[in-house]
């Protein structure tokens, strides 16, 4: 399985106006899927189909969308691929969708019908034999992170939003962080030859 960063997850902040995040989108393709991981928000659906389109990648050639959780600015791009089958935690569909308000629940709900293929996975799945599911449901009860094995890069530690910036890790490494989420997130660390983060450049974890 290889592996690319399509795009670096970030936030477009205008001060006093609207504060949106979009998460770094990682492409994975082995001899019989093309994947992508958190597919990101309606910030950077134009970058995302440049760079897909870039690799001679249609819409309908993606097989498969992974989600460390069900948040827009993660998932909200998994509207524009009919095909994909869509793998989450099993806890997403706990949640009341139409609770988080008159427009946003509208948004889940149209992302939720807009799923034909939905593949839910628990803490310890291994997906397509390479990609490690480790339940982290400090950020959200569906949370996961990933620990990929790959062929190009070696293995990445995707930890998602509970460690989603180089400050976040920086925190935990110098210690300021002692707490479950820090533990977890150094230990997988220690294994990782990359660390990609949701909302930041990705680094080469600290040894």
């Amino acid at each position: 399985m290889k592996a690319e960063i399509l795009l670096v997850g970030g936030t477009v902040d205008v001060p006093g106006v609207f504060n949106a995040p979009y998460s770094t989108v990682v492409y994975l393709e082995d001899e019989e899927h093309k994947i992508l991981i958190d597919p990101g928000s309606f910030v950077v659906h134009k970058v995302l189909e440049d760079r897909l389109r870039e690799k001679g990648i249609r819409v309908e050639d993606v097989s498969d969308i992974l989600l460390t959780h069900f948040h827009l600015d993660h998932a909200f791009n998994t509207i524009f691929f009919p095909n994909a089958t869509i793998h989450l935690h099993h806890a997403y569909s706990e949640k009341n969708y139409e609770r988080f308000g008159e427009i946003v629940g509208k948004l889940y709900t149209m992302v939720l019908k807009s799923w034909t293929k939905i593949a839910p996975f628990d803490d310890g799945d291994v997906i397509f034999g390479k990609i490690n599911v480790l339940y982290s449901p400090w950020h959200a009860r569906e949370h996961v992170s990933f620990f990929i094995e790959t062929d190009n890069v070696g293995k990445i530690f995707l930890p998602g939003d509970i460690c989603f910036t180089r400050l976040n890790y920086y925190e935990m490494v110098k210690g300021y962080r002692s707490d479950d989420v820090a533990k977890f997130v150094l230990e997988n660390a220690e294994k990782a030859d990359l660390l990609v983060f949701t909302h930041d450049e990705p680094l080469v974890p600290f040894s």
